[in-house]
């Protein structure tokens, strides 16, 4: 692999859009595939909102910013926010009818982790999860929201 070529792999790997154009523009197109993004700021700010709708989005066809797969979800920090997950994807089922399943929540996969240990152990059983296909979709987006909240204390 030269350099070159490492270049250019940032330009070819597919890409998650975040649904906002300026966003997307300033991400080189969306969060690249292949790669770990990590979203940093204040308490409040957004992270948790943003990462739901990318879990949605990611079920969206690539033509349509989506990655046409599901994701996993893995919370640390409070109760999932399965109302706020609900009206994300009552809406984007609402503005993609024909993309989006009837069901948009059916491809993604919430888990709850509360130490480090438990998210290393949880990390090896998404890898056999996702190995053994139980999934209708491939799993192409894995969020932990938030790892930081393991090592705090």
């Amino acid at each position: 692999m030269t350099p070159q070529n490492l270049m250019l792999l940032h330009f070819s790997t597919p890409k998650l859009s975040i649904g906002c154009p300026i966003l997307d523009d300033c991400l080189g197109g969306g969060i690249p595939c292949n790669s770990i993004t990590e979203l940093v700021g204040e308490s409040g700010s957004g992270k948790t909102q943003l990462c739901l709708q990318l879990t949605v989005r990611a079920q969206l066809p690539p033509s349509h910013g989506g990655l046409g797969d599901s994701s996993v979800y893995i919370f640390t920090e409070f109760i999932f926010p399965f109302r706020r997950l609900q009206q994300l994807g009552n809406l984007y089922h609402a503005s993609y009818p024909n993309l989006i399943r009837l069901e948009p929540l059916e491809d993604i996969y919430v888990h709850g982790v509360h130490d480090a240990q438990q998210l290393i152990y949880v990390l090896g059983d998404i890898e056999a999860f996702i190995a053994i296909d139980h999934t209708r979709l491939p799993v192409k987006l894995i969020v932990i929201d938030s790892i930081t909240a393991l090592f705090r204390s």
